[in-house]
């Protein structure tokens, strides 16, 4: 839902942000890169959501976890890592691989824009 909240706006962004840049090659392709990086964003958070399964059926799927450990009081420190790697999978990830690809965007405009004015 967030994801194509993002996009929307970036779709309706685009003319706007295009002719307040006239028409810059370097705006141009950073907008094609950020779109870029946003529709990828779902391969991410797929990837972050299989890994999260993964993780809690390999933890809790263990011995650690049987009969004899009701409250789960052994598996406490598992679970506080679980939840920071999770965190980072499903925040830092997508925010990185946005950066990342913005500031490709930026690197390749600036490139083209310093072909094209020879």
């Amino acid at each position: 839902m967030v994801q194509a909240q993002l996009q929307i706006a970036l779709v309706i962004c685009i003319p706007l942000i295009t002719l307040c840049s006239a028409w810059d090659v370097k705006v141009v392709m950073t907008l094609t890169f950020v779109q870029f990086a946003l529709f990828f964003l779902t391969f991410w958070w797929e990837l972050a959501r299989w890994l999260d399964s993964w993780l809690l059926d390999v933890l809790y799927n263990s011995d650690t976890h049987s009969s004899w450990n009701l409250a789960g009081i052994q598996n406490t420190q598992d679970d506080v890592i679980i939840n920071l790697v999770m965190r980072l999978m499903f925040l830092v990830l997508p925010t990185f691989w946005l950066g990342a690809m913005t500031w490709a965007g930026v690197r390749v405009g600036v490139a083209l824009n310093g072909a094209l004015a020879g």
